[in-house]
């Protein structure tokens, strides 16, 4: 049997494969459609004026599109960077925050929206507002690179550059601060960490976007 969601072509070069059928409705980060067959009703959203500066001020993309299957199907997915895709699988009992350009995709069942990351989001380059994801369903990110998962026990502390980050669980508390010995600018977000404490889990990416950014700047 054909399994619902499968991820093709190794760690470096993933691209989704949603085998839908009738009635499957699909949220897809604008611009990630590789190819599908020709069963999809597509609309475009930008989920009202809110939603839209959020995303605005967390560097994502301003559109989500909505996939509605109306006959059995398959949709071709793929991130904008090279690197790795993690299908993670929500039961509801926990809500996840978003690193600038993870979202791929989820099912409608998942609910994404926009959250104040505060004076940490801000400073730490992840944003003011931050997406988050909560429901019961599948939500499918994506990397730069690889993807490694962290889990943090009890009180447990951890430090991540805030570019490197994907995924984490929404309750876990964390600082942004200066790093001794890192070179940069606070004003650019450069030499700014986060540190977590656990419990909790984070998602991160073994290459910095930032890089790809500053190379084509010069």
């Amino acid at each position: 049997m054909e399994e619902k969601f499968q991820l093709m072509y190794g760690n470096t070069n993933k691209v989704l494969k949603i085998n839908a059928k009738i009635g499957d409705k699909y949220t897809v980060e604008a611009g990630a459609m590789v190819s599908m067959s020709d069963v999809f009703d597509i609309k475009a959203k930008t989920g009202g004026l809110g939603k839209t500066l959020g995303r605005l001020f967390s560097g994502e993309s301003m559109f989500i599109q909505h996939f509605t299957a109306k006959a059995d199907g398959e949709l071709l997915l793929a991130p904008q960077f090279l690197g790795d895709i993690e299908i993670i699988e929500m039961d509801g009992s926990k809500t996840y925050r978003l690193g600038k350009s993870s979202f791929l995709a989820s099912t409608s069942e998942i609910e994404v929206r926009t959250k104040s990351g505060g004076l940490n989001g801000m400073l730490s380059g992840e944003g003011l507002i931050q997406m988050e994801a909560m429901g019961q369903g599948t939500l499918f990110i994506s990397s730069y690179g690889a993807i490694h998962k962290k889990t943090l026990y009890d009180g447990e502390t951890y430090i991540v550059d805030s570019n490197h980050l994907v995924l984490w669980d929404s309750n876990l508390r964390y600082t942004t601060e200066l790093a001794t010995g890192f070179f940069g600018s606070i004003a650019g977000g450069e030499g700014l960490v986060c540190k977590f404490q656990g419990p909790g889990e984070i998602w991160l990416q073994t290459r910095n976007p930032a890089n790809i950014m500053q190379s084509q700047s010069k």
